[in-house]
């Protein structure tokens, strides 16, 4: 893909938190690829989710909301399974050598996102910063940034408090499932469903999402 000179784009960096520590290196990445196939088939990007080099992985959007919400349903994805990272620039993309995209490719855009991984790395280990840090913006106008940074910040503690099942609930939202086919697929009453959505977080990660792109972010 050949990105002309001054486009802005949203690119996303993952990775995968102790990658080290997993007991299975190879069920690591199938893990992880088979979320990346899911995802892509559920945000518009203009370069899809790909595996670089070991546990990281990018993708390009147009914007930073779709940007942040393929970082959230990953996350979802993978809860329980694999902890994830990501920094999300907004900036310039160039193109070097196409056929290999995403490897290959340079530009302001992917500095920011590995400024921002790196800070989501760091700020999680910092004295006075909740271990919960997981995701982080770069790039965009300052006020911009501390704006999604906080709602981030948020985001992710709430995450953090979430089990396998109240994702499952938070992915039904961004589906548009209903809530006794999620309380079928789950096991579990209706009304068990709706007070998960309501009272664990689902409902407020679908929310804030939905008012990312109300905003046009």
């Amino acid at each position: 893909m050949n990105f002309p000179q001054k486009s802005m784009y949203a690119t996303l960096i993952g990775d995968v938190v102790a990658s080290r520590m997993a007991e299975s290196q190879k069920e690591m990445l199938r893990s992880l690829d088979a979320a990346q196939v899911w995802v892509n088939e559920h945000v518009d990007a203009v370069q899809p989710l790909r595996p670089t080099l070991g546990d990281e992985f990018q993708g390009i959007y147009e914007n930073v909301a779709l940007a942040l919400r393929a970082a959230l349903l990953m996350r979802l994805r993978l809860k329980g399974v694999l902890d994830l990272r990501f920094g999300i620039g907004w900036g310039e993309v160039l193109t070097t050598v196409p056929d290999q995209a995403p490897l290959g490719q340079s530009g302001a855009g992917w500095w920011a996102a590995r400024e921002a991984v790196e800070e989501a790395a760091t700020l999680a280990k910092k004295s006075g910063w909740p271990r919960s840090v997981r995701v982080r913006v770069r790039g965009l106008e300052t006020s911009e940034a501390a704006a999604i940074n906080a709602l981030a910040i948020c985001q992710d503690q709430v995450l953090s408090k979430m089990d396998r099942k109240d994702c499952q609930i938070a992915i039904g939202l961004f589906e548009g499932s209903r809530q006794d086919e999620l309380a079928e697929g789950l096991g579990v009453s209706q009304s068990e469903v709706s007070r998960r959505q309501l009272e664990n977080g689902p409902a407020s990660l679908f929310r804030a999402y939905q008012s990312l792109r109300e905003l046009g972010s």
